[in-house]
């Protein structure tokens, strides 16, 4: 019975990861095909001859430039939300009470639709003359995502012992000297962790890139749809353009994977 068991969870884990994964199989090898090997029936997963084509098709139609935007506007976002974040976030923890407090009524903002600050947002951008610019994107992401960031490291500052910060300031050390040499090394788990959801969030927001943006500045966001073009669908560089779109955060997520998981979990065991 015990085997049994094994087999039957083995087989419907093997069924759940074919089709959670079936898509992303299916836009990998769509990226290696040429056009007419989309429709056919049956269907061709793997095509008899693969070639990069699509690849260096979509980078000279925008993808280069698409993706070197899209860096600076969410490195730049995840940047300043940390800063900033961090910063907020002990301040607050310093008021305990009051301060978590004041911080759930900051993350409301996150419960906003972006649609409904869009045409503000927009007014504003135009008087001050920022529209198609990175630094409209950058503070419109910064906006959003910053309320996140800070009720996110407000739990990673409540599981650091106070004491070690009294013990610094009895030894002479200021406020920013204990923020700076003791409380963020202490929650670098914490600021990895939410820095790469600090960073996937610009990555992947459409609305300000689609209405802030014209020419200057073209995210992956924007210029993924505009190869759906009125005649035709370049599926070929959409598969390529959107693989190279899903890379850097996945390397990003490897490569920092033990400090993701650590930074998710801390806290959730008390002794």
């Amino acid at each position: 019975m015990k085997v049994a068991r094994i087999i039957v969870i083995c087989v419907v884990l093997a069924i759940f990861l074919g089709v959670t994964l079936f898509p992303f199989f299916w836009m990998v090898s769509t990226s290696f095909k040429i056009r007419g090997e989309f429709f056919t029936r049956p269907p061709i997963f793997i095509p008899p001859r693969i070639t990069a084509g699509a690849y260096k098709a979509c980078l000279k139609a925008g993808g280069a430039k698409a993706l070197k935007d899209s860096f600076i506007i969410a490195f730049v976002s995840m940047g300043l939300s940390l800063l900033l974040g961090s910063m907020a976030a002990y301040a607050l923890r310093s008021f305990r009470h009051i301060g978590k407090n004041f911080a759930f009524w900051i993350l409301l903002i996150e419960m906003l639709p972006s649609v409904s600050i869009a045409l503000p947002l927009f007014l504003f951008y135009r008087s001050l003359h920022l529209l198609d610019t990175h630094i409209a994107l950058i503070i419109g992401n910064t906006v959003f995502v910053l309320p996140f960031v800070i009720w996110l490291l407000i739990g990673f500052l409540e599981e650091i012992p106070i004491e070690i910060e009294e013990a610094a300031r009895v030894d002479g050390c200021s406020k920013f000297q204990v923020f700076t040499y003791i409380t963020l090394p202490l929650m670098r788990s914490g600021l990895i962790a939410v820095g790469f959801f600090a960073f996937i969030l610009p990555w992947n927001e459409f609305l300000m890139a689609l209405v802030f943006t014209r020419s200057k500045v073209t995210p992956l966001t924007v210029v993924i749809p505009s190869l759906v073009m009125s005649d035709t669908v370049a599926w070929e560089q959409v598969a390529a353009l959107s693989i190279m779109a899903i890379g850097p955060p996945v390397i990003v997520a490897m490569v920092f994977q033990r400090y993701l998981i650590r930074g998710l979990t801390f806290g959730a065991v008390k002794g």
